[in-house]
């Protein structure tokens, strides 16, 4: 006689072999899940063991990461016998989670070893020549007193001769005592931690993670081996990966440690497919991460739409402000062949081929690989630090970014276009550009165009500016800001923003500042626009299957619409957000929205639909599917002025992958009054 659970393995095999088909590669046996806000933790365990399914691990995360995580992350591991792919399909029905995903593998960016060189080794740190750290260590060599730089890795040899004085060490915890002294859940974490065994002892059994560390934090000017970006810093090693192979809940497991244990910057040398828990853990985590962005030759702003079993460039390709990419280039400042790339998603270059570097047993070997690239913006990142201490994570971002080497080779291949510059990144520059001048404009209901002439940087008296930013009150009451590039001195800019509609006329105000290369913000420079009232639709909306509001608090933002309020979406929906009938009384009338979205590429989409009250058809005026952080989106409705007409947005979805879905924030619909 068949089980009950066998009975349901039966029940879910057609579903579980769609989801083999395209299941990244993940550790056998395990799933990781998440639980809905204020879900009952101790009864979601004990129901799930009925199926003989254990909760092997609930993730603690530190209060300034707990809030943006939401519900529980908890790992399972299911009964001998029953794959990841039936596991999924027998919890994916369970409305007391958010998701359920495999713990995806994550693996070293698996670089070359190298000829070790017969002449001198400080002679052959080409790299680092080229990124101008000889005139960055004028400024700074770091300190050991300063930031700690976390190597999210395979490990370090915490022995090697040429690195162990630069080791980061818990001041808290006794060594060889076996007792956690310092109440962090972890034994013995003198100098680091094994994130996928949970011990204090961060060996390196595969040599990746100590070239990382050697790269960043050779200690320098002592007569031996190698010198790293920082002459002396605090490292910590935290290994996880074990022969170069490790899982998402590995990763989150590190990340939560480096933030709890006082890092300000990761490096992280792997990559993989997409994990939902590794994303929300980097997007709630406070430090700078600076990561790989592969080895496969991609383009990373294409395989982003992966297929599910491809292991593209996460997490260098998460669209978030705390990370930073890093592709490799070679001696000649051309893109290495192997290295990802991505005009949108790889943000800069940095040497990384033939980068000679420490290996354990106090040995040194080249390689090559974007793995060998990240480490020297890492630490660039801790100069800056060390030099600047009350720099944020985004400041320091816009000195590496800011001032990268313009090289023809890498222009349209990464973000800026350029090579990591050490020395151009530390600049001690606390004069300011001046306000932009000559400034004017014009509004509409729906929009405003503002001009000005770029005022120079340093008080005005020399050169470019990096960036300028226009900053208004909508007409709901919300901050915007809107940046573009900066410019020369004397240079003509303009930029034109879209306006939240107002159903009276309205005086606004734009505010104009220019920014240097070091995060500096002018003075502004003000203009006032009147800007005439728009004729509002009144439009309801309901929302039909999943469909309801939530607050995003983590994003700011509340009353947001999405499709799967509760966690991702499920499968083969077709449901749908839609408007009572409303008439388009204005002229030139548009739907305005801002909407952010995860959405398989492969089968999943958005449809946004018009038709004529009283008709039956609706009409495809857009379609959403893929990725996308907040936008804006503005849609033309003028051939319907003056008619009756009903609006939705409508879900649907095959029966592959389960994503996060659709956000919707401020919604309006408009047109002229005049």
């Amino acid at each position: 006689m068949m089980t009950t659970l066998q009975t349901r393995l039966a029940l879910i095999a057609p579903r579980a072999l769609e989801l083999a088909q395209r299941m990244p590669a993940h550790a056998e046996g395990e799933l990781l899940v998440k639980l809905k806000p204020k879900v009952d933790l101790d009864g979601f365990v004990g129901l799930r063991q009925a199926d003989g399914i254990q909760t092997v691990e609930r993730f603690s995360f530190p209060e300034v990461m707990r809030q943006k995580m939401g519900g529980e992350l908890l790992r399972l591991k299911l009964p001998q016998g029953v794959s990841v792919a039936e596991g999924m399909a027998l919890l994916e029905g369970d409305e007391r989670l958010a998701y359920v995903t495999p713990n995806e593998l994550r693996t070293v960016q698996d670089p070359q070893p190298g000829k070790m060189p017969s002449d001198s080794l400080r002679d052959d740190l080409w790299g680092l020549d080229k990124i101008g750290a000889k005139e960055a260590w004028k400024r700074t060599t770091g300190s050991r007193n300063g930031p700690v730089i976390a190597v999210l890795d395979t490990g370090l040899d915490v022995t090697h001769p040429d690195i162990a004085a630069n080791l980061w060490t818990n001041h808290q915890e006794i060594p060889g005592n076996g007792i956690d002294d310092d109440g962090n859940g972890v034994i013995d974490d003198v100098h680091g931690y094994n994130a996928v065994e949970q011990t204090g002892d961060p060996y390196d059994d595969y040599t990746h993670g100590t070239h990382c560390a050697g790269t960043i934090a050779a200690v320098g000017d002592n007569g031996q081996g190698v010198t790293g970006v920082n002459w002396q810093t605090r490292i910590m090693p935290v290994k996880m990966m074990v022969k170069g192979t490790g899982t998402a809940a590995d990763t989150v497991r590190a990340l939560i440690y480096a933030t709890e244990n006082g890092a300000s910057i990761t490096s992280n040398s792997y990559g993989g497919p997409y994990s939902q828990a590794e994303y929300e853990a980097f997007a709630a985590s406070p430090l700078l991460h600076i990561c790989a962005a592969g080895n496969e030759g991609n383009d990373n702003d294409v395989s982003r739409y992966y297929p599910a079993d491809r292991p593209v460039g996460y997490p260098a390709t998460f669209e978030l402000p705390n990370v930073i990419s890093v592709a490799a280039s070679n001696d000649k400042d051309r893109l290495a062949g192997f290295s990802n790339y991505g005009a949108q998603t790889v943000d800069l270059a940095a040497p990384g081929v033939g980068i000679l570097s420490t290996v354990p047993q106090g040995g040194y070997e080249t390689k090559s690989g974007t793995s060998m690239a990240t480490p020297h913006v890492a630490g660039v990142a801790g100069l800056i630090a060390t030099l600047y201490p009350e720099a944020t994570p985004d400041q320091i971002k816009t000195r590496i970014l800011a001032n990268v080497d313009l090289v023809p080779a890498l222009k349209g291949k990464v973000l800026t276009g350029g090579r990591l510059n050490a020395a151009r990144a530390l600049e001690d520059d606390t004069t300011a550009p001046a306000a932009p001048s000559h400034i004017k404009g014009e509004a509409s209901w729906n929009k405003a165009k503002v001009s000005w002439t770029h005022s120079g940087d340093d008080g005005g008296s020399q050169g470019a500016t990096t960036f300028s930013e226009l900053h208004w009150t909508d007409a709901d009451g919300r901050e915007m800001v809107h940046r573009i590039q900066g410019g020369e001195a004397g240079s003509a800019a303009a930029a034109e923003v879209p306006l939240y509609p107002s159903g009276k006329a309205r005086t606004l105000t734009m505010a104009v500042h220019e920014i240097d290369n070091v995060a500096n913000f002018s003075a502004p420079a003000l203009v006032e626009l009147p800007a005439p009232a728009a004729k509002l639709a009144s439009v309801e909306w309901s929302g039909e299957g999943n469909w309801a509001k939530i607050d995003l608090p983590a994003a700011g933002r509340s009353g947001v619409w999405t499709d799967s309020p509760d966690g991702n979406y499920g499968h083969r929906e077709n449901s749908s957000l839609t408007s009572q009938p409303f008439r388009l009384d204005g002229k030139g009338s548009q739907l305005g929205f801002e909407s952010r979205y995860r959405l398989d590429p492969h089968g999943d989409s958005v449809d946004l639909e018009v038709r004529e009250a009283g008709t039956q058809e609706w009409k495809k005026l857009e379609e959403f599917t893929s990725f996308r952080e907040w936008k804006r989106e503005v849609v033309d409705l003028s051939t319907y002025d003056g008619k009756t007409v009903e609006l939705r947005f409508r879900l649907r979805t095959d029966g592959s992958r389960s994503e996060e879905g659709i956000y919707l924030d401020r919604i309006w619909v408009a047109g002229s009054a005049e």
